[in-house]
């Protein structure tokens, strides 16, 4: 079951999943939106008549931190109280503040597979839980070197980050050379100089490319992604992609 809040509104969706040998998908089953005045009273009881109905505990959590209004300790102690771990987080807005986000993350109970989504504002790093499994950040301006080498979890995406291909490179090596990130399992990121990544963020690492994937973005501009193997020591390989976001002509 998953539990969200959002401007004037809560929702809860439930879903159903589907195995096919080693691949699953979702199929969505039902959703209820409540619209009313943001109160967290009214949100333990939507929360408490949607549980009666589908005899289930919440395990994605979609939380809008600009409705939060000073309430961030009294909504996380509540997410605690019915929440005993969390599959998936997933934390957006235009006006949270680091502070709070960063509680967020220091007091929900997460498990080992889990994912956490994060829109960030403020320029300033954030201690992710090395329990979980991965990270996605959107906005990574403030992400540098020494912050992704601090990182322990399998899987990590990073977008509108200022890393420099050089900066890539040194990561890229790391790894292959079993220094660092020895459970990594999937690195995605975005690219400052496109144009220079095989000659500078590949250099002097073997790998494959793979087939460039290209999908719309917003503001009418083009996503292209790219997908490497690399040849780590060891004989083990791994998926790694890189992101270049283009204005249409």
């Amino acid at each position: 079951m998953k539990f969200g809040n959002g401007p004037g509104k809560y929702s809860v969706s439930w879903k159903k999943e589907n195995k096919i040998g080693i691949s699953s998908c979702e199929e969505l089953l039902g959703c209820i939106d409540c619209s009313f005045r943001n109160s967290l009273y009214f949100m333990k009881k939507f929360y408490l008549d949607a549980r009666s109905v589908m005899s289930d505990e919440i395990h994605h959590i979609t939380l809008d931190m600009d409705d939060f209004e000073g309430r961030c300790s009294d909504i996380v102690a509540w997410l605690n109280s019915c929440c005993p771990e969390v599959a998936d987080l997933l934390v957006y807005g235009k006006k949270q503040r680091q502070k709070e986000l960063q509680y967020v993350l220091d007091n929900l109970k997460f498990t080992n597979n889990s994912f956490i989504y994060l829109d960030t504002v403020e320029d300033a790093p954030l201690e992710i839980p090395n329990t979980v499994e991965g990270i996605r950040i959107r906005y990574g301006s403030w992400i540098t070197l020494d912050y992704v080498m601090s990182l322990k979890l399998r899987k990590l995406t990073f977008n509108r980050t200022n890393l420099t291909n050089q900066d890539i490179n040194m990561f890229l090596k790391s790894w292959r050379e079993m220094k660092s990130h020895q459970n990594l399992e999937f690195f995605e990121i975005n690219l400052m100089n496109p144009e220079d990544f095989v000659a500078i963020g590949l250099r002097d690492i073997p790998y494959k490319m793979g087939t460039p994937i290209e999908e719309p973005y917003a503001n009418c501009n083009t996503f292209h992604k790219y997908r490497f193997t690399l040849g780590r020591q060891g004989g083990k390989s791994w998926r790694f992609g890189v992101v270049i976001i283009l204005k249409s002509m």
